[in-house]
């Protein structure tokens, strides 16, 4: 992605941008590639576990895909029209109503119910047939038998089945027999709605494809038969509860009209309620006069404060001639208003002492009098029309309760007849809608049909439809598969063993010495193959190791060369007998010494005896020169184990043993020592102490890596002076499918080699 957004927009980036995306792309591309790469060379890897899995599930399955009964299926379809069965629903007690989902869904229980398997089971004497009638079928034999086992059900005796020690009367064991022919017949029974539609498919698997069609086109049948025996049963009981019900409604008509009657004459109500009418009319209009009323009264009562109020006020007659409006109030008051302009005039003319200012004041003074007494007049006038409005809305208040007292006794009264009245009507329409929903119910009774179809009868089917083989197998084949890559997986994650010695140089530091390829079956041993085939894979491992130990010690110091290992089993012997060889033929003056006295190899692998060797040596029975053996084929001069009663740690440990390698020192150009498993027995670290370098040998794969870094821990504590690791036995064919730095080495090359 990054790589494309260069390409489309080069304008925009800085070359330092292109270069990040372009790493960043390289690194996604190489990413996956190495995911590819590690996933494939699992599946090569374990090529073989994955295709005996798939081969093994593929085959039981086709197998049992084969040896399966065929089952034909048969289907039929079935139209519905849901209907209520209700007995008071005026419009018709079988009438069509509208159908939805929940009614249909009820149809299709209707169909899987145990009742109506039954009813199939005795309408075609099912409990005859062997296919669901599991106690007539015969025991299989066999292939048949070996398949049966393979149900869970056959893997429990029938004796521990028993759900129950209670023992059974023979009407109860044909009960269970009953049922379970019924369960056996809902479990080949399919029942599902059509989509949206209002159509039920209705399908039956069978050995039999005569069978699966019969049984299908029964169910339909039946179907449609009970739908009408429920229509006869729901509208017999209609009728019946319909009679019932009209007897007792006549029954309730007639007491409840009787009532009515009798309470009439006894409350004095037999004509008919128009007094009521009028003493509401009396009590609507006398209330609208008694509100009349106490408006006025109100009015009356606030004009008398308002005037009071006024007359006691500062402006006093004045305020009370504006608020009444009186013609006297008025003149009077304009009459003031000019005597106190003409009291002004004197008072500026004549002074306060002036006869005539005096006359004019006395006139003023008797005009206010007047005025007040005028006002007290009016004051007292309109508290007398407030008493009259007082005792005119108690007079009208008096009446109206009367008027209203009256009513509600009439009120009473009529409650009690209306409610008879009620009773007797609802009595009746009950009365009469029942007797005309029964002759109704009568009328209809010659005219039920069901409320389904058959849409489509099931035909004979002509292919089976159990079992698909191919998807079987099909399916088989991805889980097998699947299950293999899993293992394969699991098995991957459980490898507790080093595979390359790039994983053991990462876990130790301990740089690695390459890999030695495994010699092919019929190759025989190592010690003779590196004769047979120099040229071999094998061959050019043990030169590079001489290489590598080479360049590991330029000067030529370290002589003596130890190969150890862990744990027996490791090719720690092959390899040192092979690796001589190879020095010796390079023209290396080399002698191999044979330090594992507890199992001696090295004469057999390269054909000497072993009358006397290292044991006698160091024990002081036989002089060096006694002892070296020399290879025919290469020229390695050879010390064979021996034979000795010493411990090999007192005999190896001893200061012999280190004048032994001194001398040999200076004879030879290399001494190649054969130590025994430093986990095994404690002589390897003694040797690991006298020996200039030592090679650690981890066999490929199998040795643990905590037993080859335990093995390794020891060689260094004993003060052993690790070389390198060299990886033995490696399978290079399988080794070149793992993602390791080294993978591929002989094998990827292997035109260059002769094996």
């Amino acid at each position: 992605m990054a790589t494309q957004e260069l390409q489309e927009q080069p304008r925009r980036q800085s070359p330092e941008s292109r270069r990040s995306s372009g790493s960043v792309s390289y690194d996604l591309s190489a990413s996956a590639a190495s995911a590819v790469r590690r996933t494939t060379g699992l599946l090569r890897r374990h090529k073989l576990l994955i295709g005996t899995v798939i081969v093994l599930g593929t085959g039981l399955a086709t197998l049992a895909a084969f040896r399966m009964t065929p089952l034909y299926t048969a289907e039929t379809l079935i139209m519905v029209e849901h209907r209520k069965n209700t007995v008071l629903n005026f419009e018709g007690v079988v009438s069509d109503m509208t159908p939805d989902i929940s009614a249909l869904q009820s149809e299709v229980a209707i169909l899987k119910s145990p009742a109506f398997a039954e009813k199939v089971v005795a309408k075609l004497g099912l409990m005859k047939d062997p296919e669901f009638n599991a106690a007539l079928r015969p025991e299989p034999t066999g292939l048949a038998g070996w398949l049966a086992m393979l149900n869970p059900r056959h893997w429990v005796p029938a004796s521990w089945r028993q759900t129950s020690d209670v023992p059974l009367s023979p009407e109860e064991v044909e009960r269970n027999q009953t049922t379970a022919v019924v369960n056996a017949v809902l479990d080949n029974t399919a029942v599902r709605p059509q989509g949206r539609s209002y159509v039920i498919a209705v399908s039956f698997d069978s050995e039999d494809p005569r069978k699966a069609s019969l049984i299908a086109n029964t169910m339909a049948d039946l179907y449609l038969v009970d739908q009408l025996d429920e229509k006869f049963k729901a509208s017999k009981r209609a009728t019946q509860w319909l009679e019932e019900r009209i007897t007792d409604l006549r029954k309730e008509a007639q007491t409840t009209g009787d009532a009515v009657e009798r309470y009439r004459s006894q409350n004095g109500l037999t004509a008919s309620t128009n007094e009521s009418t009028v003493v509401t009319q009396q009590l609507s209009a006398l209330n609208t006069d008694y509100m009349l009323a106490r408006s006025k009264r109100q009015e009356a009562e606030a004009k008398l404060r308002e005037v009071t109020t006024l007359a006691n006020s500062p402006r006093g007659v004045s305020a009370v001639g504006d608020v009444l409006g009186s013609p006297l109030i008025q003149a009077l008051r304009e009459r003031e208003v000019d005597l106190q302009r003409q009291i002004a005039d004197a008072t500026n003319r004549y002074g306060t002492k002036h006869p005539m200012l005096q006359a004019l004041q006395s006139q003023l003074r008797d005009l206010q009098g007047q005025m007040k007494t005028d006002v007290g007049k009016i004051v007292s006038n309109l508290g007398n029309e407030v008493e009259l409005a007082k005792g005119r809305e108690r007079a009208l208040k008096t009446n109206l309760d009367q008027l209203e007292s009256k009513q509600n006794e009439q009120s009473q009264a009529t409650v009690g007849l209306r409610t008879l009245e009620r009773d007797a009507s609802t009595a009746q329409a009950m009365y009469e809608s029942l007797l005309t929903r029964s002759q109704q119910i009568a009328a209809q009774s010659d005219i039920r049909q069901p409320d389904a179809r058959v849409v489509s009868e099931a035909s004979i089917p002509l292919d089976p439809s159990q079992p698909n083989r191919k998807l079987i197998v099909l399916l088989a084949l991805v889980v097998s598969g699947t299950l293999g890559v899993l293992l394969a997986m699991l098995r991957e994650r459980a490898d507790s063993g080093f595979r390359s010695p790039h994983q053991f140089e990462l876990a130790t530091g301990v740089r690695s010495l390459g890999i030695v390829p495994r010699i092919p079956r019929f190759g025989g041993a190592p010690a003779g193959y590196i004769v047979d085939k120099p040229i071999s894979a094998f061959a050019e491992s043990m030169q590079n190791l001489r290489t590598s130990l080479l360049l590991a010690n330029p000067d030529g110091r370290h002589r003596v060369i130890l190969f150890s290992s862990s744990v027996p089993g490791e090719g720690k012997s092959s390899i040192a007998a092979a690796f001589a060889r190879t020095c010796a033929n390079a023209g290396q003056r080399t002698i191999l010494v044979d330090c594992d006295l507890r199992r001696k190899s090295l004469h057999d692998m390269l054909g000497l005896s072993n009358n006397r060797g290292l044991t006698e040596v160091l024990a002081g029975t036989a002089a060096l020169e006694e002892v070296v053996q020399v290879d025919q084929r290469t020229g390695l001069h050879v010390i064979t184990a021996g034979h000795g009663r010493t411990l090999p740690q007192d005999t190896l440990g001893s200061s012999r043993m280190q004048q032994l390698l001194s001398r040999l020192s200076v004879d030879y150009d290399r001494i190649v020592i054969d130590s025994p498993p430093v986990l095994a027995v404690s002589e390897g670290k003694l040797l690991a102490a006298l020996a200039d370098q030592t090679v650690f040998i981890v066999r490929w794969g199998m040795t643990k890596r905590g037993t080859a870094m335990a093995g390794l821990k020891e060689v260094v504590e004993a003060g052993g002076e690790v070389v390198g690791v060299l990886f033995s036995q490696v399978d290079t064919r399988r080794h070149a499918q793992y993602e390791f730095p080294d993978s591929g080495r002989y094998h990827g090359y292997r035109r260059y080699y002769a094996n």
